[in-house]
Formats: structure tokens, C-alpha cells, sequence
């Protein structure tokens, strides 16, 4: 089923994103993590993609299809030649998976820019049209920013890009993680004033550990709200700062859900704990059904 007729339903979707393994030490975690929060229901969940271990990502997707019955999205990028993207797509058509998202990717090198591996595939967009061009049928996700990614210079170049992912052929549109809900809210006003109807899904991430948030503010551009810094600097250790990650991404889902978005997408980073906590409120809540 392709997502983008989920994110239509009325009620909001929930879904995880897991991280491909990078050797085999990782895989049993990520075996515990997927099983574990296959039992609570995701609507979909998507792969990330690691050139290295590329085929791994795509035995995951199907094994998460087939085993668990639910729709998993395999993450594609500019890391493959076109031959070789195409050689990856058949694939896909072949063993039934019936999204992609499509990504410009990062380099496999922290720090480094990333090189496209064909000149035909440099940015997102040139991917999501790719698979178009094709004539391939699968429903294709592309990825936004809510705010400035590093490697912008500024917040229009991001929001053009994100343009011309929907005009290329993105179904729908997932937004790297954000803390203040603000930055999201005004991106959709502004994709709705420039005509851009696609679903643009909310990608949320509970604070693990110090250490985790500067790494992947530093990567995303993500500012984080003062009164949270605060409270994770005055945090006696790590599991405090945990459950003020968890506490505060529950404040965050709790209005989005209010404001009627399409679905909320956690990044897990292959933890569990998490993302059960939040779903657990929310649902007491009564904000999403159980």
C-alpha cells in the first residue's frame, strides 16, 4: 500500500524510522528494536540506507513486510550509479515494496560534503524524477527541513529544493527532526501559500543523551529551545536527560496532533524505550487510538 493513502485517512499515522546496521554487531539490537515496536502498531516504517550495507537495508524491508505484515519503506540515495539505481529499483518492484524514499544522502565520511555518485543524481529532486521518469509505480517520500540544514545557505535554498522534490513527483514529505513546533507550523503555512498540497509529516526524535542531541543538531541544523537546553543542562545524568527528551517530545506530538498533522514519524535510532513512552501517553491522552 502506498503511503501517501494512509496519510489521507483521517486519523493520524504512526510510524519508526530504523537505522540500517553498519556491521554485523548491530544487527541483533535492531532485530530486538524492529520486533519490539512492530508490536505496537506503526502504520509504516522506512530503512535508512548505508552504501556499504545496502543489500542488508533491502533483505530488511521485505523481512519487515513479510514477517510483521507492516509497510516498510526502503531509503534510497545519490550513493549509486543510474545503472545501479535502477538495478536496485527492480529489485524493489520485484520483491513488492511499494515505497522508496528518495534522498540526496550523506557522505559516508563525518565532516567531508557528500559526492554524488552520477552526475545524473546530485541532489533529491534528480532522484525523485528519476523514479518517475522510469515509469516505476512506487509512492516516493522526499525529505524537508522545518529549518536551515548546515549545508544551506539559507532558508529559501532549502525551501526551493523542497519545491522541486514535489514538482519532480514526491507523494509526500517528511521533515527532519525539529524541537520547536513553530518551525514546523510555518513551514506548511508556506507550502500552502506557494501551492504545495502534499502531506508534510512531522520526523520527531525523544532526546537520548547529550551526546546524541549534539550530534544530530550539528548534522540537521535543529535548534534546540532554551527552557529545554536549560532543563538537560541542569539534568544530574543521562536517564534524567532522557526523560526530559521523552517528556518534551510528548509536548511537541500532543499540539501537533491538535493542529491535525498527517502522522507523526519517530526517529528511533534503534531504541524502543522511547518511542513507547510517547505512544503510551499520547494514547492515554486520547489524542491517538490504541
Amino acid at each position: 500500500m502506498r503511503i501517501v493513502e494512509m496519510l489521507s485517512r483521517p486519523r493520524p499515522s504512526v510510524s519508526f524510522e530504523f537505522m540500517a546496521p553498519r556491521d554485523e554487531s548491530e544487527v541483533d539490537v535492531l532485530e530486538r528494536t524492529v520486533a519490539t515496536l512492530a508490536g505496537h502498531a506503526p502504520d509504516w516504517v522506512s530503512v535508512t540506507y548505508r552504501l556499504r550495507t545496502g543489500e542488508k537495508t533491502l533483505e530488511l524491508v521485505t523481512r519487515i513486510k513479510r514477517h510483521y505484515h507492516i509497510e516498510a519503506m526502503a531509503h534510497l540515495t545519490c550513493a549509486n550509479s543510474a545503472d545501479r539505481t535502477r538495478q536496485i529499483l527492480n529489485w524493489m518492484e520485484r520483491e513488492g515494496i511499494a515505497n522508496v524514499l528518495a534522498l540526496r544522502g550523506d557522505s559516508q565520511n563525518p565532516g567531508e560534503r557528500f559526492t554524488p555518485a552520477d552526475p545524473q543524481l546530485t541532489h533529491g529532486s534528480d532522484l525523485v524524477a528519476f523514479v518517475r521518469r522510469n515509469g516505476y509505480r512506487f509512492g516516493i517520500g522526499a525529505a524537508c527541513s522545518a529549518e536551515k540544514h548546515p549545508e544551506s545557505p539559507d532558508l529559501d535554498h532549502e525551501f526551493r529544493y523542497m519545491k522541486l522534490k514535489v514538482e519532480a513527483g514526491a507523494d509526500f514529505l517528511i521533515t527532519q527532526l525539529f524541537f520547536d513546533n513553530r518551525f514546523y507550523f510555518d513551514l506548511v503555512a508556506r507550502a500552502r501559500a506557494a501551492g504545495i498540497t502534499v502531506p508534510i509529516v512531522p520526523g520527531l526524535m525523544p532526546v537520548p543523551s547529550r551526546r546524541s542531541l549534539a550530534v544530530m543538531t550539528a548534522m540537521s541544523g535543529a535548534t534546540v529551545p532554551v527552557s529545554l537546553q536549560a532543563a538537560i543542562d541542569r539534568a544530574p545524568d543521562e536517564e534524567a536527560v532522557r526523560n526530559i527528551g521523552v517528556g518534551h517530545c510528548i509536548a511537541q506530538c500532543a499540539e501537533l496532533l491538535e493542529a491535525g498533522v498527517p502522522g507523526l514519524h519517530f526517529y528511533t535510532f534503534n531504541r524502543a524505550r522511547g518511542p513507547i513512552e510517547i505512544l503510551s501517553a499520547l494514547r492515554g491522552q486520547q489524542l491517538l487510538a490504541s
